[in-house]
């Protein structure tokens, strides 16, 4: 009787996992009916990090929580999850650092597009903040139409509108105000010829 009793504990189980595997089985006709739709993205990919050069150069990088890519017209990438652009020197030196919640880059308009609070802090340590800035690739400028707020040490400017260098090393505040007293190097101030 306790033989009986032994063979049954292992012929029951062994019984229950052959059904298991004959019973699950995919139908490739049902798999390539699946259809993937022509508005999901060609690439999606986690945790990323992307380098971009010139001239052998490494002068921006590019770390986002998510970067979903499409490949047929209008082609876009769409980031989201966090976003951080770092600019660089040609001599390696970080200069800016760029971040937001999301974003989007336009290959055929050369533009990148921030939005939902985003910051961006220059090697001077002057910190802008605003929900949407535009970085124009080609010409190498970043602006606004929003609400800025820039902190500069202890003093704080807001304005509505924003013209600024790429790696926001100099920039131009619209609709300013407050007082600001500026001295001739300041990056205020008009870059000289």
């Amino acid at each position: 009787m306790a033989f009986r009793r032994n063979i049954d504990h292992y012929v029951i189980p062994t019984l229950i996992g052959v059904g298991m595997f004959v019973s699950c089985k995919n139908d490739l006709d049902k798999v390539a009916a699946v259809e993937v739709g022509d508005t999901a993205p060609d690439r999606i990919t986690t945790e990323a990090e992307y380098l971009f050069t010139d001239s052998g150069y490494v002068r921006n990088r590019l770390r986002a929580g998510r970067i979903a890519q499409w490949t047929v017209e209008p082609k876009r990438t769409e980031m989201s999850e966090g976003v951080e652009l770092v600019f660089f020197d040609t001599t390696g030196a970080q200069r800016s650092v760029l971040t937001a919640r999301r974003g989007r880059i336009l290959p055929a308009e050369d533009r990148m597009e921030v939005f939902e609070e985003v910051v961006f802090v220059n090697d001077k340590g002057e910190r802008l903040e605003t929900e949407q800035l535009t970085w124009d690739q080609d010409s190498g400028r970043v602006h606004t139409e929003k609400a800025v707020r820039i902190q500069r040490g202890p003093d704080i400017i807001h304005g509505k509108g924003l013209d600024a260098a790429e790696d926001f090393s100099h920039y131009v505040i619209h609709r300013i105000t407050g007082q600001l007293y500026m001295a001739a190097d300041d990056t205020l101030a008009p870059p000289s010829p």
